[in-house]
């Protein structure tokens, strides 16, 4: 994982932990970086994706 792509991780899990949803990153094997945050992952509890998915893709400005 780049520091961009740590950075940015943090970013967004400081962001939903602000709007009350606890968020974890974890690094991804090389050979599964294809999603938007490469390298990343990021999780949040269950019951709480939809709300996320909001706050991170609905504001992003990347």
């Amino acid at each position: 994982m780049s520091l961009r792509d740590a950075y940015k991780a943090e970013v967004k899990r400081l962001q939903l932990l602000k709007n009350g949803i606890e968020a974890m990153i974890q690094n991804k094997q090389q050979e599964q970086m294809k999603l938007a945050m490469n390298g990343v992952d990021l999780y949040v509890k269950e019951g709480q994706y939809e709300i996320a998915s909001i706050l991170l893709f609905e504001n992003e400005e990347d």
